[in-house]
C-alpha cells in the first residue's frame, strides 16, 4: 500500500480558504461529510471539538497532521487541504505556530495498526522540506495527487511482534522481595515487570498497578504490617504476593495489527512475548508507536 492510495481528489482541497486550524478542519470535515466518507458527521465533529493536544502533529512550520480514531468513521480516510496563507494554531488569526498544510486521518478503532501506520507515513512525509514546498507549489488537486513523494511512499509490510518487540526485556523471579523489584521499577523508569519461575516460564506481572494497589492498603493499614517487630514481625512481601496472575501473552510471530488491535481493544499497555513457553521479549504500546513514527 502506498500513501496514494489513501488520497482521492474529492478529500483534496486546493486552496484551502482558512485561517485557524479549527476552521480548516471544519472545511476538511464538511468535504468527509459531503462525500460521505463518515458514517456519523456530527460524532466525528464533537471528537475534534475535543481539541485534544495528542491529536495533533505539528510538522514545524511545514504541515499540521490531525489524526483521529473513531467509531464515527466505518473505514480509514484521509482528507488533504493546501492554502494559499499560513493556517495558524492560535485561537486568533496570526497568532500560534502557523502552517500551509493541513492532513485529517481519520479511522475506526478496529484499524487501530493500519491507522497508526498512516500516521507515521505521511509524518515521515511531511517532516522533509522539498516535499511540503513541492505540495503547496500545486494548483490544483489533479496535479498535487500527481506528485511522485505520494507514490513511493510506502507503508511498511506486514509487521510481526518481533519486529518491534524488546528482545531483552527486564523480569524478576517470583520469590524476589517486592521492594527490590519496586526499585528496579523505579530505578529503569518502567511500569512492569515479568514474573519467571525457575524455568523460565511467564507466571505474572508486576505492574505500577499492583505497587500502588499494595501501598494504598499498607496505607489504609497505617503501615503497621511493616514496623511490626519481635514474635510479630511479618516476613517481607515477595513479588508473588502482590504480582496479578492473569497475564495474556502473545507469539513473536503474531502480525502486529492483531496485537495492536488486541491491546486497544483490550485496554491493555503490555505484553510480555513468549517463545517456546519461554519469555523472549516485551511489548508495549510505546515500542508500537516508536516504531510505526520512525523514531
Amino acid at each position: 500500500m502506498r500513501l496514494t492510495d489513501c488520497l482521492t481528489a474529492d478529500l483534496t482541497v486546493v486552496p484551502l480558504q482558512a485561517a485557524t486550524v479549527a476552521a480548516a478542519a471544519e472545511v476538511l470535515l464538511k468535504r468527509l461529510a459531503a462525500v460521505g466518507a463518515v458514517g456519523d458527521p456530527a460524532k466525528l465533529r464533537d471528537r475534534v471539538a475535543e481539541d485534544r493536544p495528542e491529536d495533533i502533529v505539528a510538522m514545524g512550520d511545514r504541515a499540521f497532521l490531525l489524526h483521529y480514531r473513531t467509531d464515527a468513521a466505518a473505514d480509514l480516510v484521509v482528507a488533504l487541504g493546501t492554502s494559499p496563507q499560513p493556517i495558524c494554531r492560535g485561537t486568533d488569526v496570526g497568532e500560534g505556530q502557523c502552517a500551509r498544510v493541513i492532513l485529517l486521518i481519520v479511522a475506526p478503532p478496529r484499524l487501530a495498526a493500519r491507522y497508526l501506520q498512516v500516521v507515521g507515513a505521511f509524518a515521515r512525509l511531511l517532516s522533509r522540506t522539498e516535499v511540503v514546498e513541492s505540495i503547496i507549489a500545486q494548483p490544483d488537486a489533479a496535479s498535487l495527487l500527481a506528485l511522485p513523494a505520494f507514490a513511493d511512499a510506502v507503508l511498511p509490510e506486514q509487521l510481526l511482534v518481533r519486529d518491534v518487540m524488546n528482545p531483552r526485556p527486564l523480569s524478576v523471579v517470583a520469590d524476589a522481595p517486592l521492594r527490590d523489584a519496586a526499585m528496579i521499577l523505579v530505578r529503569r523508569s518502567l511500569t512492569a515487570l515479568p514474573v519467571l519461575d525457575a524455568d523460565g516460564h511467564v507466571i505474572g506481572l508486576l505492574s505500577d498497578r499492583e505497587l500502588m494497589r499494595h501501598l494504598l492498603t499498607l496505607q489504609l493499614q497505617g503501615g503497621g504490617a511493616s514496623r511490626a517487630t519481635g514474635e510479630h514481625a511479618v516476613p517481607p512481601r515477595l513479588v508473588r504476593d502482590v504480582m496479578t496472575r492473569q497475564v495474556l501473552c502473545v507469539s513473536p510471530e503474531q502480525p502486529l495489527s492483531d496485537v495492536a488491535s488486541l491491546m486497544v481493544n483490550k485496554d491493555v499497555d503490555r505484553l510480555p512475548v513468549v517463545g517456546e513457553g519461554r519469555l523472549v521479549g516485551f511489548l508495549t504500546r510505546g515500542d508500537i508507536v516508536r516504531k510505526l513514527l520512525g523514531t
